[in-house]
């Protein structure tokens, strides 16, 4: 949705001018409406104005309704090569200085069928001679409306001559799923692809998050969120496309002499760059190893430390326990860090941020809590002889659950579009889930 009337192009005439032309103009609005104070330097109190699209000379038709001076209402039909869209422009025969004011809609011009207009006119004159015109007019074009001219019977427009073109609903940019409120638009990015802003925006704020890191196996760490990074009072320029990548989710460890898991993917938008999620740490048949650094940092397997995530984007991934305990680490979230595995039971992931719950309700993303929307939470780790580690809040994976000896039991994935962590896998091999992938939000104001 964009702003109620959003100017397109303006002229203010410096020198005398025969036409004033809008071109190019944009095809992303629903109508259009300009404004025109114009004055001619024709020696002649009425001077009719003409109005034509897309350069044509065919198809149009008007019936005015005027009252000029102290005569009688009248009326009028004119068809042929333009359009009338002022009966009387002021001229070198009324006040000095003064100029006239128009107003013109013209709804649906992108549309392939027949174009209507109005046109409301009024002259400005210190005496007895004024004008008031109201114009219906139709173009038989079935084209949609790239260009309008105007120019004049006699004469030409004079300089400080204002004419202004506004568009009127429509999206002020592509690229996308586009959802919209009171307040602001929302772009929404669920797979690679590009933004493009159709007009200057100003104020714009984007959400980029990475995809989560995968989750480890046999007592494995949960994987970290992908980062969340925020940024604000962005200027997105008109024509400009932005490249928008949305970073898959890591690959879990499956297979026993497979070294780690893998780290989610970076999501980005132009130069803002999330940081992928870390993946958990594990067994790989020969040694316990700790979490992998990232967005949020992934949980360590028993005996081993979770790792660091990045400034500003995540936390850092728990640590896990002792050998005899079988405890893991959760993955580290955008909110808060993982949980440490103690007391014999492996730790939960971090919950992620419902800082941006409004974004997620209107576009509906995000992991929804009780009517909270949640990102980017740690994901637990794989149960060894106690209780698995739970997901945190914003698509983090479950870990494996402890089912008895032997029972060899997979973490769960983290959520698609939230860069939650995917859960670690369980004792006796289990193995570890795939990170969820990433999101990416653009939404500036209406």
């Amino acid at each position: 949705m964009a702003q109620a009337y959003v100017p397109i192009q303006t002229f203010t005439l410096s020198s005398t001018s025969a036409t004033i032309t809008f071109s190019n103009i944009p095809q992303n609005y629903t109508d259009l409406k300009i404004l025109i104070s114009p004055r001619s330097d024709a020696g002649t109190t009425a001077n009719d104005g003409r109005m034509t699209f897309n350069g044509s000379s065919s198809g149009y038709s008007s019936i005015i309704l005027y009252g000029l001076g102290s005569g009688s209402p009248a009326s009028a039909f004119n068809s042929g090569s333009y359009m009338y869209w002022i009966n009387s422009t002021n001229s070198n025969g009324l006040t000095a200085s003064t100029f006239s004011s128009t107003e013109i809609y013209i709804p649906n011009y992108t549309s392939s069928n027949q174009k209507s207009v109005s046109c409301d006119s009024v002259t400005e004159n210190n005496g007895t001679y004024g004008g008031q015109i109201l114009t219906a007019g139709l173009w038989t074009g079935t084209s949609p409306i790239t260009s309008i001219s105007f120019s004049l019977d006699y004469g030409n427009f004079v300089a400080n001559t204002t004419a202004t073109l506004y568009g009127i609903g429509g999206t002020r940019a592509t690229g996308g799923t586009i959802t919209a409120d009171s307040t602001y638009t929302y772009h929404t990015f669920i797979s690679t692809g590009s933004f493009t802003a159709l007009e200057n925006i100003r104020g714009a704020e984007t959400l980029v998050i990475a995809g989560g890191g995968g989750g480890g196996k046999n007592f494995g760490g949960g994987g970290g969120a992908g980062g969340l990074l925020y940024a604000n009072g962005q200027l997105l320029n008109a024509g400009n496309s932005y490249t928008v990548a949305v970073g898959a989710g890591g690959s879990g460890h499956t297979a026993t002499w497979t070294p780690i898991a893998t780290n989610g993917s970076n999501s980005s938008f132009g130069s803002n760059v999330a940081i992928g999620g870390g993946y958990g740490g594990g067994f790989n048949g020969s040694v316990y190893f700790g979490g992998g650094s990232g967005g949020s940092g992934g949980g360590g397997s028993y005996d081993s430390v979770g790792a660091a995530g990045t400034s500003g984007q995540g936390n850092t991934g728990g640590n896990g326990g002792t050998i005899t305990g079988g405890e893991t680490g959760g993955g580290g979230g955008a909110g808060a860090a993982g949980a440490n595995g103690s007391s014999g039971n492996a730790g939960s992931g971090g919950n992620g941020s419902s800082t941006y719950s409004a974004w997620g309700y209107i576009t509906s993303t995000g992991q929804n809590i009780g009517g909270t929307y949640w990102y980017a939470g740690g994901g637990g780790g794989g149960a060894g002889n106690g209780n698995r580690g739970s997901g945190g809040n914003g698509g983090g994976g479950l870990g494996g659950p402890n089912t008895g000896v032997g029972n060899a039991n997979a973490g769960t994935a983290g959520t698609a579009n939230t860069g939650g962590g995917g859960g670690g896998g369980s004792w006796y091999s289990g193995n570890g889930a795939n990170g969820g992938s990433g999101l990416v939000i653009i939404r500036y104001p209406n």
